[in-house]
């Protein structure tokens, strides 16, 4: 079942909107129509379960010598993705794609490293999840090429991101102070025309996205592909450095 956030405060800048508290609300039902009209990508089928590594980092579905070919279709929605293979495909999630799990660590207040970089803090009341490493960019696409509106994902940062938000690195400042941010820039895409661009905010001036959030993304219209990057406040020559994962969940997809 879809989970939706309840936010005590709302900031609307830069053309969409930052949820910047996290108290849980009700359960999300869609009506029966628009269940109707919608299928939906949860992860829940045991089948998505041969598809999480062990351990997070450096296991061998990730970045062993066939991490390249990790990639995954879902039969109804045929939504897909997998490994960018943005260097050639020798270092594995290294170079960016969407892989599966089901790792929850609540601890986000400590320094942690990317050894739990699969892991999100708080479970949405499902079994697996993507979780997308977009450093040099990754796509979720319908592999059968046909367009289709996507309405909406469950978003949220990931635990190893929001230790990194709250108390920085050896290689990133904590995202505290005001004039901080972190965005998930989504861009639709119907072939090689661009439909729109989506902003999801994972922080901005000391607020987090720490609870699932149900983020719309209707307004990008019919796509064949979603590519996803991250931007931040803390960059450098070489880009950004806050580590640019988060996790999603819950594709809804109208038929």
């Amino acid at each position: 079942m879809m989970k939706q956030t309840k936010f005590l405060a709302m900031l609307l800048f830069a053309g969409f909107a930052f949820t910047a508290c996290d108290d849980e609300n009700d359960d999300f039902n869609p009506s029966t129509e628009e269940a109707a009209n919608t299928m939906t990508l949860t992860f829940e089928e045991s089948k998505w379960d041969a598809l999480i590594d062990n351990p997070q980092n450096y296991g061998p579905l990730l970045y062993g010598e066939n991490a390249k070919d990790y990639a995954w279709t879902d039969a109804t929605t045929q939504l897909h993705g997998g490994m960018t293979n943005a260097y050639g495909g020798n270092y594995g999630f290294s170079e960016s794609g969407i892989a599966i799990s089901n790792y929850v660590d609540e601890n986000s207040d400590s320094i942690r490293s990317y050894d739990i970089q699969l892991a999100v803090p708080v479970s949405n009341g499902s079994k697996n999840f993507a979780v997308v490493y977009c450093n040099d960019g990754a796509t979720l696409s319908f592999a059968d090429g046909v367009a289709r509106e996507i309405q909406s994902f469950d978003v949220i940062a990931t635990t190893y991101v929001l230790s990194v938000i709250k108390n920085g690195n050896d290689y990133a400042k904590p995202l505290t102070a005001k004039g901080d941010f972190l965005n998930i820039i989504v861009t639709g895409f119907n072939g090689e025309t661009e439909t729109g661009v989506s902003k999801i905010a994972v922080a901005l001036d000391g607020g987090k996205l720490s609870k699932w959030y149900t983020h719309p993304l209707s307004a990008l219209g019919k796509v064949t592909h979603l590519h996803f990057t991250m931007e931040g406040s803390d960059k450098s020559d070489w880009g950004l450095n806050t580590p640019a994962y988060f996790a999603f969940d819950n594709v809804v997809v109208k038929k």
